[in-house]
């Protein structure tokens, strides 16, 4: 996680000063600029949510579907302006400085290669996941995929986050200090994913195509 201590404390320390319906509204809120590329850090975001839910200020089932929502219309909402808008949108003020050459091209090859496992895998990619979702829309990759893959991810990433503010309460160094652990472990297990589908895809075949004799049968006397 790339998120300094600081920043982190400052989300959580504003989020905790607001309950009920301003607190659901403004978990919404940040999530759905989270998702259409603004760099405020998602998973504190979650976080704090769950946070608030320890505290009695909003309810757990309540901070998780928030949560849910949040993620789901900000990416929804990048992946049909990509479908619009196609890549002229990497000009727009403000686009073009969050969706570098670099990024769109990373997402680009991904996106083309493997549509599916890369609209699932890009939640728990920081750095790739609104060029991805963005590049999705521009590729015209069929939105059913696309919903159900980033809706399937959120199944699974939203709670952790949520439950983890959840279970440590007040207790921000704690919640920090883990996510930034599980931040690793994720990524880790993304580059190893990643390392072994580029062996058995890309290398291993090439390696067999050098070792295998040429068929004598083919070639012409």
């Amino acid at each position: 996680m790339e998120n300094s201590p600081s920043i982190a404390y400052k989300i959580i320390e504003f989020f905790t000063e607001l309950s009920g319906f301003e607190a659901y509204a403004l978990i919404l809120g940040v999530l759905f600029v989270c998702g259409v590329g603004i760099p405020i850090p998602e998973d504190i975001t979650l976080i704090s949510a769950g946070i608030l839910a320890s505290m009695s200020q909003i309810t757990l089932v309540g901070a998780m579907i928030s949560g849910f929502l949040g993620v789901l219309v900000g990416d929804t909402l990048l992946f049909f302006i990509g479908a619009k808008f196609g890549r002229k949108v990497f000009k727009w003020p403000g686009f073009s400085s969050v969706f570098t050459p670099e990024r769109i091209q990373r997402s680009e090859i991904a996106i083309q290669t493997h549509a599916k496992k890369i609209c699932f895998s890009a939640r728990f990619m920081p750095g790739l996941r609104a060029p991805i979702y963005l590049t999705s829309g521009i590729l015209k990759v069929p939105f059913r995929t696309f919903i159900i893959q980033d809706g399937l991810a959120a199944l699974l990433s939203v709670p952790v986050w949520v439950y983890l503010g959840y279970w440590f309460g007040e207790n921000i160094d704690d919640a920090i200090e883990l996510a930034k652990d599980i931040n690793v472990v994720i990524s880790s297990l993304i580059l190893i994913g990643i390392s072994i589908v580029v062996y058995f895809k890309l290398v291993k075949p090439r390696m067999q195509r050098k070792l295998t004799p040429p068929d004598k049968t083919n070639i012409k006397k």
